[in-house]
């Protein structure tokens, strides 16, 4: 049975349903290359997934009949890596800070069989 995986996956990246065909199982390769063939190509979606509130989309609900939501979860997640955007915003690391008394107190604090 086909589902339309690439349908769904590409709605998530994109926001738009576009028509592409349909497939037996997610295929992070072959989807790229039908995005771009589609006019999306990683430049626009990178650029569409900068400017885009909630990104990725929410697939709506007939494009995601069939589909398991951990799979499709994954699919999305394997894509997305596929294009370099797993994350948007890369943050530096957190920097350590001193504990001040109370704080080390409480760090201190342990059970009497301790």
């Amino acid at each position: 049975m086909t589902q339309a995986w690439h349908r769904a996956i590409a709605f998530a990246l994109t926001g738009e349903e576009l028509d592409l065909p349909t497939s037996s199982a997610p295929n992070p390769g072959a989807l790229l290359a039908q995005l771009a063939d589609a006019g999306w190509a990683r430049v626009r979606i990178a650029e569409h997934a900068h400017a885009a509130s909630g990104w990725p989309h929410p697939v709506p609900d007939a494009l995601r009949a069939g589909l398991g939501a951990a799979q499709l979860h994954a699919a999305i997640g394997a894509t997305r890596h596929r294009l370099g955007l797993d994350v948007l915003t890369v943050l530096p690391p957190s920097r350590r800070i001193r504990l001040d008394a109370d704080e080390r107190r409480l760090a201190a604090d342990v059970p009497p069989h301790y």
